[in-house]
């Protein structure tokens, strides 16, 4: 631990994700101002790789003058990341998380809180402050940690028989639930009306797994929600600059009859 600035709390927590999980959260620096945007507002990476990062961040609400500079080291050896602010407010403050493996899917994170140049009075303040933030942090987290794992399952469970067409029903009546997921060869896919037109559209991002069928839609371009990352669901392709694109989507066609069939 560092000795050398006053320890103002300490903060833990059982997660219900793996170890593994929880290293990637850490050096996922794009979803801080996406998943935690009642925290920060926007980030700017000046560094990063597999050893963490480093980025400008502004919390929120922006102000152009409140931005600081943020650290974030992996050791994966000592199973530990420590966060220090190194430009700006809170320079010298300093976050160091601990991360036990209880289960496949089960770890303890301990935090320690670490901020320079206060009495015992305001590091007690400071202390309530950063476990209150880190509950909410974490709650925002997990929630999308979990998701990935379940999109992962998913995943590793492809290759077993899938039906590669089905039918949806009456156009009528599909229309009314609008829009409409349906599983189809082992993948999620949600159903919309566009133009006039009935489109699928995966709802898995390429990028990490994000949740798309919880993502804005406007103008037929799906952002996700996790890290801003923005597709057209006609052709698949990112708009944001991202070097991936979405899964190939089914067909969707009108039968005789006049039912809605989609088919890989």
């Amino acid at each position: 631990m560092n000795s050398r600035v006053p320890h103002v709390g300490t903060y833990r927590r059982e997660l219900p994700v793996s170890l593994e999980r929880l290293y990637e959260n850490a050096i996922d620096w794009e979803h801080l101002p996406w998943l935690h945007r009642t925290t920060f507002a926007q980030i700017e990476r000046i560094e990063s790789g597999d050893w963490g990062f480093r980025a400008r961040v502004w919390t929120h609400p922006f102000q152009e003058q409140r931005a600081f500079v943020i650290e974030l080291r992996l050791d994966r050896e000592c199973r530990r990341w420590i966060t220090s602010t190194l430009e700006g407010t809170g320079t010298g403050t300093e976050i160091w998380t601990h991360a036990f493996s209880l289960a496949e899917r089960k770890t303890l994170v301990v935090v320690d809180f670490f901020v320079p140049d206060v009495d015992d009075a305001a590091g007690a303040r400071l202390g309530d402050y950063y476990k209150r933030l880190y509950a909410r942090l974490y709650d925002e987290d997990v929630a999308m940690m979990s998701r990935r794992e379940q999109e992962l399952d998913r995943v590793r469970g492809a290759g077993r028989p899938e039906p590669k067409r089905k039918d949806l029903g009456n156009i009528s009546t599909l229309r009314a639930k609008l829009p409409f997921d349906v599983e189809l060869n082992g993948a999620q896919f949600r159903i919309v009306e566009l133009d006039g037109k009935l489109v699928a559209y995966s709802t898995r991002c390429p990028h990490l797994l994000g949740p798309l069928d919880e993502g804005r839609l406007e103008g037929g371009i799906v952002e996700c929600p996790w890290h801003g990352y923005r597709f057209d669901i006609s052709s698949g392709k990112c708009v944001s600059g991202g070097d991936c694109q979405l899964a190939m989507a089914p067909r969707v066609s009108i039968d005789k009859a006049g039912n809605t069939i989609v088919e890989t």
